[in-house]
This record gives C-alpha cells, structure tokens and sequence, in this order.
C-alpha cells in the first residue's frame, strides 16, 4: 500500500540550507500536515499518493524567509518623512500617525503587509509594535496577520520615557503595566501555534534602567524572548550617556540584559567590543539594511560580526522607511551595501545573506529546531522561485540568482505550515490583491483627513 501525503513537490532543484549547504537536483519533497515527512531525489510519484502534487520542473525550492524586525502599522505610511533622518522622521511620519490609526486600519495593515511578504517568499514575519495606547491595536493586528497564514511574531514593546524626543504620552507606560499586558496576549494567543508573543523595550531614549530590569525579570522568569532598536543612531548612545554616564551596552551587560533570547535590532553602531559582548551572550542581530539607508543613519559592521560568530538575521522594518517589505530586496542591499563600504566583493557571499534570511532568521527567533532549513520533520515552510523571468534569466548560480537577480515575479509558490497560501498571483483565504487595495485606500484616506484635523 502506497503511502499518502498531503502534497508532494517534484523535480526541483531543493536548496536546504543546512550546515552541509545541500543541494538536491530533481529532487522531491513530500508534506503531511505541518511538516516534510520525506525528502531526497527519487521521484516520490510513482510508489506514493498525495491529495496535491506539484511539478517544479526548473524551479527552485528554498527555505522561507523570515523577517525579523517589520512594524506593520507603517504599510500605510509609505513616502511619508522622506528625506530626513531618524529623529525628524519619526515625528513627520511613524509617531503622529501611529496616534490616530484605528483598530481597523492597524487590521488592513497587517494584511497588506503580509500579503506583500508573502509574496516576495517571506513565510514568518516579527511584528515589533509600539503604538499601544489601545489593547485592541494590538488585537486587530494580530488578527490580520494571521489571516494572510503568515507564521508571526508579535513583539509588544514598551515606552515608559521619551517624551524629550518627540515620544507621544499616550504610548509612555509602567513598564510593569506593559508586562500584565504582554501576559494577557500570551494568554489570549497560546494555543495558536502560529503566533509567539515576545516583549521588548522599544528603543534606548523611550526606555528606563528600571524599565529594562522590570522587562528583564518578566522575561527570564516567564522564558518570553525579547527585542529592542540598539545603536540604530547616535541618539541612542547619547541618552544613555546623559543620563547613566556609559554606553548603553555597557548598561545592558550590567544588568544582565545581553543573553541568547535578545534580538538586537539595526546595531549600526557597534563597536569591536560590542560585537564581542554579543558572541559572548550568543545575542543575535536583526540587519536592516533598507531603513539605514533611507533614514541615512549608517552600515552596521555585519561581516566582522559574523567573523566573531554573531548571528545575523535580517529584516525589512517599517514600510514608511523602507517603502517596502520586500525580503529580496532586502537580501540584495545586505550584500551590495558591504561589499561597497569594504571596497571588497568577497566581503559577504549570496550564501551568507540567504543563511541570514532562512536559518540565520529561525536561529534569532528560537525556532532553529522548527524552521529556517528543508529537513524531514521540520515545518513546512518554503518557497518555489522560478528563475524563468527576463530579470533572473539565465540561472548559472542559484543562489547568487535569489540574491542579485529577483523580484516578487520569481515566487511561484509560498507555503506556510503545509498550506499554500500564495501560488501564481494568488492569495489563500479569500482576498485578492485588488480588493485588499481597495479596502486599504478607503482607510488611508480616513486616517489622512484625520491627520490633516
């Protein structure tokens, strides 16, 4: 008797991305349920059965990617701030409309964030929210996440100072009153298998020392991972000196806050001793290279972190200073950026920067075990990129192909926990690109009349 599957994907060239970096030409995948049940290069057709088989007949099969750090309310503030740095465009774009955006619109949000993810290969996403003037923000966004399939990450950050830099006294919180809150999420979410709720202080000048160790005990003692902008601008440091007379990661080490659950975000700033503090505590980086250009804040020094053995992941951050959440695009400025900077094209290879993007990316979230790499009893979570597009062709490498030569026109097909959620075009659940816009427009034009109030 043949064995049944829920689907089987055949003829592919299957990048794993394991330690060994295996490659299986004409290849074949099987999934039952949630996760790879085979894997290998005989043709699984012939001696087995499956409710949906694929012909991937010169694609390529990767692992998903995984974006690290995304604040998914900016979607809708695409272009706004632009031109200016950090601090200015905060208080132009992220911080005045964040007040006012509505339950509904943080919903759409999350829906044209994901769905644009989704269909550049991103299969698990890592919300950092920080507009928490209302519980029910944060509900309608995570509803919408998970509606797209998305396996996500909502991280409920926390401000309790900041107002000197233009932070809105409606997001400054007790941060023991941000922990009851992130409790009640984790309470609220725990049988959902696709969503982890972590925490995180938001940023060094919207953050306390007594802040951070409140956060602190909540963390280690509950096992919730957590998150935080570090070294993104000279800002950062500045505070922490003016207040507390040393380097913010000085501080952060004092207190016991640099361990393997942290996922440190930008990290532009790094010194030599930094990025020896972080191999130390095993503490991982999210690279976001989009918005350090945009906001013209800096190149974080990621070769020498990963010389040291950091880990880097990588993550697109908000859609308003990056104008996209798109993770090829990611992949190609994380590479390009270094070897420009260094003056040296060895520097960073495609293969580091797609380990950054899959296995780099589940190692940062605490998930190595689960995803990140194409291997039997691991999730289902992976993408087909079709190299057959006037950009991508021909295909001599394929991973040098992924990295330089793409756009969302090479995903064929996205899979997330076994189900395709987007195949040729179109979207699982119901909403089409088009209509989603639609709905997105009516609200962008309701939150800029109220902007405009």
């Amino acid at each position: 008797m043949s064995e049944k599957y829920d689907l089987i994907i055949r003829n592919a060239t299957i990048c794993t991305m394991d330690h060994d970096g295996r490659v299986i030409d004409r290849g074949s995948l099987a999934v039952r349920g949630d996760r790879i049940a085979r894997i290998g290069q005989e043709d699984l057709t012939g001696s087995c059965s499956a409710g949906q088989v694929i012909d991937a007949d010169g694609m390529i099969l990767f692992p998903g990617f995984i974006d690290t750090h995304i604040h998914i309310f900016q979607s809708f503030l695409k272009g706004l701030g632009a031109d200016h740095r950090l601090i200015e465009w905060l208080n132009l774009s992220a911080l005045p409309y964040g007040r006012i955006m509505t339950p509904r619109q943080h919903e759409l949000a999350a829906r044209l964030a994901c769905m644009e993810a989704l269909k550049s290969g991103c299969t698990t996403i890592c919300e950092f929210f920080y507009t928490n003037q209302d519980p029910e923000l944060a509900h309608a966004c995570i509803e919408g996440m998970l509606a797209t399939g998305i396996r996500s990450v909502f991280i409920r950050t926390f401000q309790d100072t900041g107002e000197e830099y233009g932070m809105p006294s409606e997001f400054i919180e007790p941060a023991d009153k941000a922990m009851r809150e992130v409790s009640s999420l984790r309470e609220r979410y725990r049988e959902n298998d696709m969503l982890s709720v972590w925490t995180g202080p938001d940023v060094t000048w919207s953050t306390t020392k007594e802040g951070y160790q409140t956060m602190l005990e909540y963390c280690l003692g509950e096992n919730v991972r957590y998150s935080m902008h570090l070294k993104e601008t000279e800002v950062d440091n500045e505070m922490c000196l003016k207040y507390y007379g040393r380097d913010i990661v000085d501080l952060l080490e004092e207190i016991g806050f640099l361990t393997d659950k942290m996922l440190a975000v930008h990290c532009v700033n790094l010194t030599e001793q930094d990025i020896r503090r972080f191999a130390e505590h095993e503490v991982s980086i999210s690279h976001n290279p989009a918005p350090n250009l945009y906001l013209g804040s800096g190149i974080p020094p990621i070769p020498e972190s990963l010389r040291a053995g950091v880990n880097v992941a990588l993550g697109t951050d908000g859609a308003a200073s990056n104008n996209s959440t798109d993770m090829l695009e990611t992949m190609k400025l994380a590479a390009l950026i270094q070897k420009g900077i260094h003056r040296d094209a060895s520097v960073i290879s495609a293969d580091q920067v797609i380990r950054m993007a899959t296995c780099g990316g589940a190692r940062a979230i605490g998930m190595e075990n689960q995803i990140g790499t194409l291997a039997t009893g691991k999730k289902a979570d992976m993408i087909l990129f079709d190299p057959r597009h006037l950009k991508s062709f021909p295909d001599y490498d394929a991973e040098a192909t992924v990295v330089y030569a793409s756009s969302e026109e090479n995903i064929d097909t996205t899979i997330v926990n076994g189900k395709i959620v987007y195949h040729k075009g179109s979207f699982a659940g119901g909403l089409s690109e088009a209509e989603l816009i639609r709905a997105c427009a009516a609200e962008v034009e309701k939150m800029r009349k109220q902007a405009d109030q």
